[in-house]
Formats: C-alpha cells, structure tokens, sequence
C-alpha cells in the first residue's frame, strides 16, 4: 500500500512538472529515487554507479543525494565507493582493449560480479529551454531497463547555478574564512548556513564557558581556570574551522556535510594513574544507516 500511494504521488508529480517551466534538480533527484523504490524488489543489491552532466560537481552532487536517499529508505544494500572502483579499473581495461566500445552487457556484466542486481546511472541534458534528467537502472542478470525516469528540470534552479558558477578562489576563501571571526558571518554570506550556525554555535559556547568563569566561580574555587581554558580551547578549534570550513564546503559538500554530522564536546575521563577524573575533548560522528 505504501508503495502504491508513493508512486500515485511520484506519477502526480510528474504530470504536474509537464505543465510547468520543469522541477527542481533535487525535486527530479527525489521523484527518481522514489520510482526506484517502486520499481526495484526489497531487498536488492544495488549500486549508484555514474551520473554525466556539463560539470562534475553537479554529477557528483547528484550521485551523493541519490546514494543517500537509497540508504535512508532501507530497503536496499547499496554498495559503496570501492565497488565503484572496481568498476572502472576493469572498464579502464576493456575500454583500452575494445577501443571504448563498452556495453550495457559488460557493464551489467561486471556489476553482476561483484554481487549487485542493479546498477544505477543517469544524465543531465541541455535541451534548450530546460534541462532532462534521466535515471536508467539496468538489471544485472538481463542487462535489461528495470526503471526509467525523465524529469524536466528548470534551467534557473538555484542548485545548478550554483554548481555551473566559477568556484570561488583562494582570495575569496580566505576572505570567507576571515569573516567567519565574525560569529560565522562570511558561511551565511557564502549561502553556507550548515557552516555559519556551526561556527555562531562555537562562539557563543566559548563565551558561555568564559561568563561561568568570571560570574560563577570565587577566586578560590579550586576549579578556577577550568572553564576559561575550555572557552579558549574551543574559541581557538571554532577560529580555526572558521578559516578551515570555505576549502571543504566548495571542494566537497559531501565532506562538509560529514563535517557537520561531527561533534566535538568535552566529557569526563578516568585517569588510570591517579584514579581521578579528568576533562577530556572528543570528537563523535553520526551515521545514518
């Protein structure tokens, strides 16, 4: 039933885009995702293989939500990066001996050998007025099409126009960075919201510890220092992520993104030589399966 009514919204969503200027690229990334879904058996073993378009941080935009959303729906094994590689090793090896003359039957082929029943793969053309975005899923066994999806997609989408810019230069980066001292303010500027709250979070933590040192503590207080240490220590880590954040988020948002999904906190740990409890920094990852 609840595929049923997804692919009711899938199909609405569709019809619906025919009679506009075209979807959004992460409105056609999600419709495709949902019509995988519908159209693939639970329980398949599937990789997200290749996605062509004019530049690569669109394809590898589109690849990363794709896998994403794949993963979150939990009814599939999607394989990871270095099945991909293996991949194209061997299709770097045919593609000499065959002279590019690669198939969906080798490709199938080869998916097939390491274990996947699906292979995943799509593009994004320029058809004047918009773009089409397709998404093929070809079965292993039969090299066959198991899933096709075509999207219009609108040439003004903010994504793509973010993508298709220049990327920003070192000067701008530094710049970005610089402004960051300014509780995050160059992130927000940049459009990088994840990054400023990040940054605006540090600071505003730093100065908390601060506060507790000059307003909650007396002078003999055998934890005096404690927290002015702390704020300094994080001030000095959110200083530095600061300058850091502008490199990773336009080299790699799907590295910002596992940056944002990281968090450093101080907690409490036995010192085994004293028997004493101490304060320690740790850094902890969240991983969605």
């Amino acid at each position: 039933m609840k595929k049923k009514i997804a692919l009711i919204v899938c199909m609405l969503a569709a019809f619906s885009a025919y009679g506009q200027s075209g979807i959004s690229l992460d409105e056609a990334i999600h419709n495709a995702a949902s019509q995988i879904q519908n159209g693939l058996e639970n329980g398949s073993t599937v990789i997200v293989y290749q996605f062509r378009s004019q530049n690569t941080r669109i394809s590898d935009y589109v690849l990363a939500e794709l896998f994403d959303l794949l993963v979150n729906f939990r009814e599939f094994t999607v394989l990871d990066r270095s099945a991909q590689e293996v991949i194209n090793a061997e299709l770097d090896f045919q593609f000499n001996a065959s002279a590019g003359m690669i198939s969906d039957d080798s490709l199938a082929s080869l998916t097939r050998r390491i274990g996947a029943q699906a292979i995943i793969t799509g593009t994004l053309d320029d058809a004047g007025d918009e773009y089409r975005f397709r998404i093929r899923v070809i079965g292993t066994e039969t090299a066959a099409a198991i899933v096709s999806y075509v999207g219009r997609v609108n040439k003004n989408d903010r994504r793509i126009t973010a993508f298709s810019s220049r990327p920003p230069g070192v000067e701008q980066k530094i710049g970005t960075g610089a402004l960051n001292i300014l509780l995050g303010l160059g992130s927000y500027l940049e459009g990088d919201t994840m990054g400023g709250l990040t940054i605006t979070a540090g600071y505003v933590i730093a100065a908390g510890f601060f506060i507790i040192e000059a307003a909650a503590l007396d002078w003999d207080s055998p934890a005096v220092g404690v927290p002015a240490t702390i704020g300094v220590t994080v001030a000095g880590l959110t200083l530095v992520y600061g300058f850091v954040r502008p490199f990773l988020y336009h080299r790699s948002p799907r590295m910002a993104a596992i940056l944002d999904n990281t968090q450093p906190e101080f907690v409490l740990t036995s010192d085994t030589r004293t028997g004493t409890s101490t304060i320690g920094f740790q850094l902890t990852h969240t991983i969605t399966y």
